[in-house]
């Protein structure tokens, strides 16, 4: 498991905090479970990710299920996540006010666009999809709620990132770039030149960077700070986006998108213009 920043509780360190090994550890399998393909995973596999004995590993998962953070299957004897893990992310979710505040503006890039629309957060070194909205094509993109990818690899991570300090950027990427597809940025000097296009142009472009044949255009939202909080995005296949067109058409239409969020969010009218 990576490492994270602390930046809360007046915590600015990614040292592990002493006494904490066990907590520490049970969150890296809930994350290592959450990740991992269905139906789940297994004793043995948790063993090999904590490091601890199969007793050890046994009664930690034996904790979590009994608290319904994780549920066991007895007849695959496998572990996946419990119901608690959903109730904890849907409150998390409903008390992020510019969820719903772009809703209503993602349903309308749709209607205007045909594509499909995310909004995304930045978290650690990558954008975590907090609301989406789908495209009623028939050929379109498929991604859900709570899907995270690449910050540097998507135009909603791209339209961030570019509008962030230089030393807060850095701590958001990870040492070295790996390539998703054959197009992603993947030397940090390129992907600084593509961030100070993105800023002057007001959107990002992922142009298949994140996934082959998919192309998306992002703009950052900003709250009453003046500080990017998120960024919303429309994405669909490359055939009906590769035009010069379609970029001034479809960056427009994330660029005022954008605009709407962040006025509603009462961000200062320098952010607006």
């Amino acid at each position: 498991m990576s490492e994270r920043v602390i930046s809360t509780g007046g915590l600015t360190s990614s040292e592990r905090v002493t006494g904490t090994q066990s907590l520490e550890k049970a969150v890296d399998i809930l994350e290592y479970i959450a990740g991992a393909p269905g139906p789940g995973v297994t004793l043995a596999e948790c063993t090999g990710i904590l490091g601890f004995s199969k007793a050890t590993t046994q009664r930690m998962l034996l904790t979590l299920a009994r608290r319904n953070l994780l549920h066991f299957d007895e007849e695959l004897g496998v572990y996946s996540l419990g119901m608690l893990t959903a109730k904890l992310g849907a409150e998390y979710l409903n008390r992020l006010d510019y969820r719903k505040a772009a809703l209503p503006v993602l349903r309308d890039l749709v209607a205007q666009s045909g594509e499909t629309a995310h909004l995304g957060v930045l978290t650690g070194q990558n954008v975590v999809y907090i609301e989406l909205v789908d495209s009623p094509q028939p050929i379109r993109i498929f991604s859900k709620v709570g899907d995270s990818r690449p910050a540097y690899a998507t135009a909603i991570g791209k339209a961030i990132l570019a509008e962030l300090p230089g030393d807060v950027r850095r701590a958001h990427l990870p040492e070295s770039l790996a390539g998703s597809t054959a197009r992603t940025i993947t030397s940090i000097e390129q992907l600084y030149l593509d961030l100070a296009q993105t800023r002057e142009r007001g959107f990002a472009i992922d142009d298949g960077e994140n996934r082959d044949g998919i192309r998306g255009f992002a703009a950052p939202i900003f709250d009453f700070t003046g500080s990017v909080c998120a960024a919303l995005s429309i994405a669909g296949p490359t055939s009906r986006l590769d035009s010069e067109d379609a970029i001034q058409e479809f960056g427009g239409m994330v660029t005022r998108a954008a605009r709407r969020v962040s006025s509603v969010l009462g961000a200062p009218e320098t952010r607006l213009g």
